[in-house]
């Protein structure tokens, strides 16, 4: 027979249900879970749209005489009730240019309904373009006072910028994934974003969610608080963005002060942007990739429109090593996975060319030098880490050039820039990056 659910858990479910009321939120299925441990499972939003959570009987339990629990609750109820105007609750956009579902498998049966110091949170990742899916699993850090609905945002905006940073592998649908891929919970950027940060996220957010995704023109929320912990930037500054976007008519007004629609201008202006970079960015396998000619024209042609575009090159440390102690059909499987791993933390951002021998380009548009710095180090530290020689431990030294960072128009130019920021990695000691121009001490 069922435990029978207690009066203070019923109090609280009540509470719950009010401020669930209050932002026009419905309970629409509840269940109880007590096999592991005492918690309701909840389906909230509208019949059409909604989204799923398990919460705790301790939480229910002291929701009513709790004031922090209120905001807590209320914020969330806020959250998922303004997205559900524009669609899915569970729709997210990334700065990668993705728009994403997220799905938790609940009930998270450690660190959210116990007090154990961290724990692993089941996540299903869908990609909204093309249906590719990815299984992960959070880890999550349980402290003290956080609850579900701390949880959840930090949670889904780790998500987020695990996709931005390249380090989730998408696959098809009829792929059978085996295991679940970690990512570590992280906490957004602190600081102020740039207003060119803000407004292309919000361009990007409104193309993808409010024209490519959906059937017909939708709104979007510009003002919707899990994105701005996401950019690490206060509400105000995307409802700011929002205005100026809208007074350049980037953006038709909504049907409240912080929803909008795209206009015609930001969806050809969008459309434009992404064929530019997909003259560029193309999937890559092994050791199939163009080289140094094709990557000049390439270049080239994007300078031509005045495209912004970074360089990285990247030259192995210690490949020789390879060569010589286990033989060249060796060193050309560690080059497949040299590539495979270069190819997974760029993504679709970028694309890899191979110059010769042990040396790769990758071209990034839309990238300035310091943004393909965070990159290029993201792509030492991953092949550093995946110990890709076996017992010789091959290394990157990589260097950086964008075209913000000289006045050259030249593809050969900037990557001679890079080139050169390449070989002050090597004398410095290897296995690190080097930006161009570098300090005149150093050359």
């Amino acid at each position: 027979m069922a435990e029978p659910i207690r009066s203070e858990t019923q109090l609280g479910l009540a509470d719950l249900k009010r401020r669930f009321s209050a932002a026009s939120l419905q309970i629409v299925e509840q269940h109880r879970n007590t096999n592991l441990h005492r918690s309701t499972y909840l389906v909230v939003g509208t019949p059409e749209r909604n989204t799923h959570l398990t919460i705790s009987d301790d939480f229910l339990d002291d929701l009513p005489k709790t004031k922090d629990y209120h905001a807590k609750v209320e914020s969330y109820a806020a959250a998922v009730a303004g997205r559900i105007k524009c669609g899915s609750p569970d729709v997210f956009y990334c700065l990668a240019g993705i728009a994403i579902v997220v799905s938790i498998e609940w009930p998270i049966r450690t660190a959210v309904l116990n007090s154990w110091p961290e724990s692993f949170v089941a996540i299903n990742i869908v990609n909204q373009v093309d249906g590719q899916i990815a299984k992960c699993s959070v880890k999550i850090d349980s402290s003290i006072g956080q609850t579900i609905f701390d949880i959840l945002p930090q949670t889904i905006n780790s998500v987020r910028l695990a996709v931005d940073d390249g380090s989730i592998n998408f696959f098809k649908p009829d792929v059978r994934q085996k295991t679940y891929q970690t990512i570590r919970q992280q906490n957004p950027p602190t600081g102020t974003q740039t207003q060119t940060v803000i407004e292309e996220f919000l361009a990007g957010k409104a193309h993808k969610l409010g024209y490519v995704i959906v059937d017909e023109l939708t709104e979007i929320w510009a003002g919707d608080p899990w994105d701005a912990q996401y950019l690490g930037v206060p509400k105000k500054e995307l409802l700011l963005a929002m205005r100026l976007m809208r007074l350049n008519g980037l953006f038709d007004p909504g049907r409240g002060n912080e929803y909008v629609l795209p206009s015609d201008k930001l969806i050809a202006q969008q459309s434009s942007t992404y064929r530019q970079a997909a003259e560029i960015v193309q999937p890559q396998k092994a050791l199939t990739l163009p080289n140094k000619d094709i990557l000049l024209s390439e270049v080239t042609t994007m300078l031509g429109r005045n495209v912004a575009i970074a360089l990285i090159v990247i030259d192995l440390d210690e490949f020789k090593s390879v060569n010589d102690t286990h033989g060249h059909l060796e060193g050309d499987a560690c080059l497949v996975r040299v590539v495979s791993t270069i190819v997974t933390v760029i993504g679709v951002k970028g694309k890899l060319y191979r110059w010769g021998g042990d040396e790769f380009v990758v071209a990034l548009p839309d990238f300035s030098t310091e943004e393909a710095q965070v990159t290029a180090e993201r792509i030492r530290v991953a092949v550093e880490q995946a110990k890709l020689g076996g017992n010789v431990a091959v290394t990157a030294s990589i260097g950086v050039c964008g075209n913000d960072r000289t006045d050259s128009k030249s593809g050969e130019e900037i990557l001679a820039f890079a080139d050169q920021a390449m070989y002050q990695s090597k004398q410095s000691g290897k296995n690190r990056v080097t930006t161009w121009p570098f300090p005149a001490g150093n050359s």
